[in-house]
């Protein structure tokens, strides 16, 4: 079994990242961004060490992975998230209220047993779920200047707030742009509900044991 200790410590000594103060960015900046994969196969040693089960993220992978994922390219930007949650072998609920991302899900991962793809908004999911939630990942509203972004992401912690397991784990996509990006209003809540942010930059990790 992986030890708390050992992935807590690799998470909090990840190399610094760019970060940007603003929403849009030009497609040079957008190039320069560190990729997610190397967090999110953190976060699965991490959900590994504290035995966690379930996973629910809010914003599907948009593109399908149909490159050795081993390699990066600009399409991973946008991260495969569902790609690499399905590789833990978890049971996924993976939530997004457009229908084309929804159908890029089951297109792309029916053959994984242990997915939920979900076509829903994020906070009406998470109201109704009655499970509990061992990791947590927010990636719905983009970080664009019309939309609430940081807002609806904190609607969407305090919807599933009373349904984290007391070990648990939080993540947020796209912290690293726009002051906080979409991570700006939830990361001092997390603060103040008992968890440890391990790392702030392209995704955030909180933990609280």
């Amino acid at each position: 079994m992986i030890e708390i200790d050992s992935v807590v410590k690799k998470i909090r000594f990840l190399e610094k990242v760019p970060i940007f103060s603003k929403v849009k960015l030009t497609d040079e900046e957008q190039a320069k961004r560190t990729k997610p994969k190397k967090y999110f196969q953190l976060i699965i040693d991490l959900l590994n060490a504290i035995e966690g089960e379930i996973i629910v993220e809010i914003g599907s992978m948009r593109t399908p992975i149909d490159h050795d994922p081993e390699l990066t390219f600009m399409c991973c930007n946008d991260g495969h998230s569902t790609f690499y949650w399905c590789k833990s072998e978890k049971e996924i609920y993976s939530v997004d209220i457009n229908f084309n991302t929804y159908l890029c899900v089951i297109r792309n991962l029916s053959k994984n047993r242990n997915l939920q793809p979900v076509n829903n908004g994020g906070i009406k999911f998470l109201k109704k779920f009655d499970k509990k939630i061992d990791l947590l990942f927010l990636d719905a509203w983009d970080v664009y200047p019309h939309i609430k972004y940081s807002e609806r992401h904190l609607q969407a912690y305090f919807a599933a707030k009373d349904k984290m397991s007391d070990k648990c784990i939080v993540a947020i996509d796209d912290t690293d742009i726009a002051f906080g990006g979409k991570g700006k209003l939830v990361i001092p809540e997390l603060i103040k509900d008992g968890f440890d942010i391990l790392n702030e930059g392209r995704v955030t990790i909180a933990l609280r044991i």
